[in-house]
Formats: structure tokens, sequence, C-alpha cells
């Protein structure tokens, strides 16, 4: 559907308006160059932490060249300091190391530093940018990419949220319903990131040939609003986790995400003509027995074209 953001109320914002600016405007959360990663940052993610995944990932990667019959491109998303693709290349055995083009898109100036101290590579903006530049042919992968677009949030009534200038919650009814398998049953409020139904028709269509890996936490609507009735936005700043409405101050310095509602990742996927290889949690992703933990929370998302 057409993307609105009118209102009858000069004085607010839609909420992925201000998520946008919050997170990538001028002075944006992630294109500033303040830490935002390890203990000086306010966030860990699991590369930082472990080398499994990047073990598992190689694999993948040897596996997807097999089934490929070719040794397509690697494009990763959102690479954050660059230790994931260090370490998959490192995973990835002398010969494969050699032969392995690696391209990253990254929209962080701060963030793509930090990444070519300890990467070798090509740097792109956007996917679209680094398919033309591969041929529209490769394997796609990305860990905690699609919580970090901006979302749209609605109520049960249908109501959609925007703030004032003093960053406090108005709701509006909804003029344009965006695309989401949520609207068949809605929560009592929810996010919609339309921004991510977006870029899979702007950029992503884009693929010709490939495989896509996706490593986000989430869920289906069940498990996600079950555990989050209030909905799942929330901010990081500094290790600690603020909810609305805490979750709005400090526009740019403070991270802005939310819970990956994965039935629609393969819906979207699906009017691109992707077609769903697998959906298993992070645990039997690598094989551990985490299910209760971040192994469960986070869901791994194979597809292909």
């Amino acid at each position: 559907m057409k993307n609105s953001s009118k209102t009858t109320d000069p004085s607010v914002i839609r909420f992925d308006q201000f998520m946008a600016v919050a997170l990538y405007g001028p002075r944006g959360y992630y294109t500033s160059d303040r830490t935002i990663l390890g203990s000086r940052g306010d966030f860990t993610t699991t590369p930082k932490l472990t080398t499994a995944l990047a073990k598992r990932i190689a694999l993948w990667i040897q596996e997807a060249w097999q089934r490929q019959e070719a040794r397509l491109p690697v494009i990763e998303l959102g690479p954050g300091d660059g230790t994931l693709a260090r370490d998959i290349r490192q995973n990835l055995g002398f010969l494969a190391r050699r032969r392995l083009d690696y391209h990253f898109v990254e929209i962080s100036p701060n963030l793509a530093a930090r990444q070519q101290k300890q990467n070798k590579g090509t740097w792109h903006r956007t996917l679209k940018e680094a398919l033309e530049k591969t041929g529209g042919r490769a394997l796609i992968i990305s860990n905690e990419f699609f919580d970090a677009f901006p979302i749209r949030i609605f109520n049960g009534k249908l109501e959609e949220l925007f703030l004032n200038e003093s960053h406090q919650e108005v709701w509006q009814p909804a003029i344009e319903i965006p695309d989401s398998s949520l609207f068949e049953k809605p929560p009592a409020r929810f996010e919609v990131p339309e921004s991510i139904h977006q870029w899979f028709q702007s950029d992503l269509s884009h693929l010709t040939q490939g495989e896509i890996l996706t490593i986000d936490y989430g869920g289906d609507a069940q498990e996600i609003y079950h555990r989050r009735p209030l909905g799942s936005l929330r901010a990081y700043a500094h290790h600690m986790r603020f909810l609305p409405p805490e979750a709005y101050q400090n526009p740019g310095k403070q991270d802005l995400t939310f819970d990956v509602l994965f039935p629609d990742l393969i819906r979207w996927g699906n009017q691109i003509g992707l077609k769903t290889k697998s959906l298993k949690t992070q645990a039997a992703f690598l094989g551990t027995d985490d299910h209760d933990g971040a192994g469960g929370a986070f869901k791994v998302l194979h597809q292909r074209k």
C-alpha cells in the first residue's frame, strides 16, 4: 500500500518518522561517531561474545556455494564493527578465503571505518548498490539488522501513534493501513515495520540468484505479544533498557529496537519471488541447548531465489 504520513495536526510526528530521524538523521544514533557496541557502548551483539555464530555461518556459506554450484559473492547487511565478517573469513579455510568476494552494506561512516580496520572487501551504502556490483547474484547475511528499521505503531482500535513536540503519545485514527499479517487479528499494541516491506521492494527485489540468511530476535505474533502485550519497542543506552515513554527521550543518544515478526518477512519475501527454506531458532541453527535464552529468542530465516 502507499505510504502516507498525513495528519490533521501539524504539531505531531508519526512514530516511524521520529524513529528514522532519531536513528539515521544528521545527528542520528547510527550516523554519529558515538561508540554504540561493546562494554563502552550501549549494547553487545552475539558475535562480540562468541565465535560460534561465525563458524556456523561460514559452514552455511560453503553449503550454499555447493547448492548454487557457484562461489557467489557474500553481502553482509549492517555488519556492526566487523567482528562477524572477520571471524567468518577466518573459519572458511585458506582456499575459500582467497576466493571470497565479501561486500559490506553500512550506512554509518563511523562503523564502516571500524569494519575496514579488520576486514577486506567492498563497502556500499545500500543493498541495491551492492547487488548492482555483484550482478544480482549473492549470498546475503545479516545479524540484528531488521530490528533497527523505523516502525509504525498501532493499537487494537487501529489508531496510530504520533508524538508531540514534548515526545508525548498522541493516538490518531490510522489513515492508511500498511501490509502486515498483524491486522488479521490485531494485538492491543503492535509494531509494523513498513520500511522493511518497502526495502524488500526497492532493494532486495534486485536479487536474481542467491540465498538469504536472516538472524534476529522475534518470532510470530503469539510469541512476541504474549511476552510483550504492550508492544516490543524499547531503547538501550549504557546497557540499560528503557520502555515507552522513556524510550522516546534523548533521540539520537540511544538505540531504538523492536521484535521482528518473521511471518511478515516470509510474506514480503514471497511477494518478490523468494522461497522459504527454513525458519528455526538460533539454538537449533547452532546445534546448542540454549532454547530458553538468546538461542530461543533469536530466529534464523533461510530464503532462496
